[in-house]
C-alpha cells in the first residue's frame, strides 16, 4: 500500500467536489426545465461551496496534522468517479437526488475508511470532523432541495 499525507486526501476530496460542481453545471447547462435547471444550479453552487469549504478547513487546520503520513488504498481514498453515473437530458428529480445522494456516500466513504485505516489521532479527528460535515450537508441539501422542488 502507498503512503501520503491527509493533506493529500483533503485535496482529492476538493477535486471530488470540484468535479461534482462541474458535472451538475453540465446537467444544469443541458437541461430545458426550469425546475430541474434551478435543482441542478443549486447542486453546483452547493458542491461549489463544499470545496471553499475544505480550502478554509485546510489552511486552518494545524499542519501536523495535515502533514501525518499514514498508509491508504487509493482506491479507498482517491474518490470514485461521478463519471461512472450515466445521465440524460431526461433526468426525474427523483434521479438527480439519487445521484447527489450516491455522490455524498462517496465522500462518507472516503472519509470512513482514512479514519478507519489511520492510527494518527490528529488524522483521525481531522477525517471524523470532516465526515460529521459531511453527513450533516447531505441532509441539508436533501431538504433544501426537495424544498426548491415545492416552490
Amino acid at each position: 500500500m502507498p503512503y501520503g499525507q491527509a493533506k493529500q486526501i483533503l485535496g482529492y476530496a476538493r477535486d471530488f467536489h470540484r468535479f461534482a460542481r462541474d458535472y451538475f453545471q453540465q446537467l444544469s447547462d443541458s437541461s430545458q426545465k426550469p425546475r430541474m435547471k434551478m435543482l441542478l444550479d443549486y447542486m453546483a453552487r452547493h458542491e461549489e461551496h463544499l470545496d471553499e469549504v475544505l480550502k478554509e478547513y485546510e489552511t486552518s487546520t494545524k499542519n501536523k496534522a495535515m502533514e501525518a503520513w499514514f498508509q491508504f488504498s487509493s482506491e479507498c481514498s482517491t474518490f470514485k468517479p461521478v463519471k461512472n453515473i450515466s445521465y440524460t437530458d431526461e433526468l426525474t428529480v427523483n434521479e438527480v437526488l439519487e445521484i447527489a445522494a450516491q455522490i455524498d456516500q462517496c465522500l462518507i466513504d472516503s472519509y470512513n475508511t482514512v479514519i478507519n485505516r489511520t492510527s494518527n489521532p490528529e488524522v483521525r479527528e481531522l477525517f471524523q470532523n470532516l465526515l460529521e460535515m459531511e453527513e450533516q450537508e447531505k441532509h441539508t441539501r436533501a431538504r433544501t432541495a426537495l424544498g426548491l422542488m415545492d416552490m
